[in-house]
């Protein structure tokens, strides 16, 4: 049985190769890469990039009581999105999904698909963060 880390990045090249995204990742909250399918350049940017979107969905959630933040998104007109998806908010480490999704492309449907196949397979190694409210 192959390693996590190559499963991770074999779901990631999957989704990048159905729906035609140049770079996918998996980081922590703090920007550290999990595992990466796509361009090597502009993985360790992507990646930095997610530990501030930690902190506007830490504060969405605390500030404005918006607990079902589950993506965010950097776009120009007719040009590449970086999508951001927190995975599993309230378990330690704090895991997203981010994926470079160029101009015109859907996302929504690969993004939901992924998340669930990477939180089965991460999900024995993810703790409940005491700090976090029960889920209603």
């Amino acid at each position: 049985m192959p390693g996590v880390e190559s499963q991770l990045t074999a779901l990631l090249g999957g989704m990048n190769s159905r729906g035609g995204y140049p770079l996918s990742l998996v980081c922590t909250d703090q920007g550290l890469l999990v595992a990466a399918a796509g361009e090597p350049a502009r993985r360790d940017v992507a990646a930095g990039l997610t530990g501030l979107f930690d902190d506007i969905v830490t504060r969405a959630v605390r500030d404005l009581g918006l607990a079902g933040v589950d993506e965010l998104t950097l776009c120009e007109p007719d040009a590449d999105r970086l999508v951001i998806r927190p995975l599993a908010r309230d378990c330690v480490p704090r895991l997203f999904l981010v994926v470079l999704v160029p101009g015109g492309r859907t996302w929504r449907r690969h993004t939901n698909h992924i998340t669930r196949k990477l939180l089965a397979l991460l999900g024995p190694w993810l703790t409940r963060d005491a700090a976090s409210p029960e889920p209603p």
